[in-house]
């Protein structure tokens, strides 16, 4: 996980991929206006490259990542500046990974990091 945010912020979104399952499924946080999931490598790359050219000087700072079983939960800031408006953005962000044979086959994103906590410890079924 943090291999992949480190390769994110280094502008490399193909070494964010190297992480993903060929399978993967991308959950936009709900709260989000353009809330969907993305299936496959191509549909999220397309996401995060689109995300890198909303904000300039995009980054994301990792503030916990707690792990259980298969899955992961990383707690992050988002930092840049909107690239039309010059707008300084902050917003904290949680991202639950799961993974399957060393790949992430899903990723959901949570506005409320405490939620996602709860959603890892949730036994699943």
């Amino acid at each position: 996980m943090r291999r992949s945010i480190d390769a994110y912020n280094a502008g490399n979104v193909d070494g964010l991929l190297e992480m993903a399952h060929r399978d993967i499924e991308w959950e936009v946080a709900p709260e989000h206006p353009a809330s969907t999931t993305h299936r496959g490598l191509e549909e999220v790359r397309a996401y995060h490259e689109d995300w890198r050219n909303t904000l300039d000087d995009m980054r994301l700072d990792v503030l916990s990542i707690t792990e259980v079983g298969d899955s992961v939960v990383a707690v992050c800031r988002i930092h840049g500046k909107g690239s039309e408006s010059g707008a300084d953005v902050e917003v904290e962000i949680a991202f639950l990974a799961t993974y399957r044979d060393g790949k992430a086959i899903r990723v959901e994103e949570f506005l409320d990091p405490e939620e996602a906590l709860r959603a890892l410890e949730a036994p699943s079924g």
